[in-house]
């Protein structure tokens, strides 16, 4: 288990006004339209070649586990929201924690419905990027999520200064 205690764990550094307004607000503005358009063509690649490999997983099946993490090696490298970019919410509410922590509540709570829910066992995952939990901290969400029954993807890598990825325990 990893100590949330750890800075690592923690909110990240509020980046000041004029930075998100006058440098990272332009960069977003010209380059996520390019990242999104790249993205897009990897992951068309990425999920061509998936389904050729998901012909080798009805003949061996304990790959697919292998094929899931060579999936997230390659797609899961490069965020649909990157790190760098400022959203709408950072603009306005960056440093606000308590309303950072309000919105990974929400979701946490909605996504512990769905997962407790008859036709649940879709919904067992739950990934929050960095831009949503800027805030509050990874080791918050870590927190909170546990106590409604989630832990860290067994399979699928989880950083706390880029992305978390949880998987609900069973029915709620």
């Amino acid at each position: 288990m990893h100590d949330h205690d750890e800075p690592a764990w923690g909110p990240l550094p509020v980046r000041s006004a004029a930075l998100r307004w006058l440098v990272l607000l332009p960069l977003t503005l010209l380059l996520l339209p390019l990242w999104w358009v790249v993205w897009f063509l990897l992951a068309f690649c990425f999920y061509g070649i998936a389904m050729v490999v998901q012909l080798v997983v009805y003949v061996l099946p304990r790959v697919e586990d292998g094929a899931v993490r060579v999936v997230d090696a390659t797609l899961g490298r490069l965020p649909f929201i990157p790190r760098w970019c400022v959203t709408p919410v950072a603009l306005v509410r960056e440093g606000d924690t308590a309303f950072y922590r309000a919105r990974v509540d929400r979701r946490i709570e909605r996504k512990t419905r769905l997962a407790g829910a008859p036709h649940g066992f879709a919904h067992r995952d739950l990934e929050f990027g960095v831009h949503y939990f800027r805030g509050a901290g990874a080791g918050y969400v870590l927190r909170a999520a546990s106590e409604r029954g989630w832990s860290l993807h067994p399979v699928l890598r989880s950083h706390p200064r880029r992305r978390l990825r949880l998987r609900h325990g069973g029915r709620g």
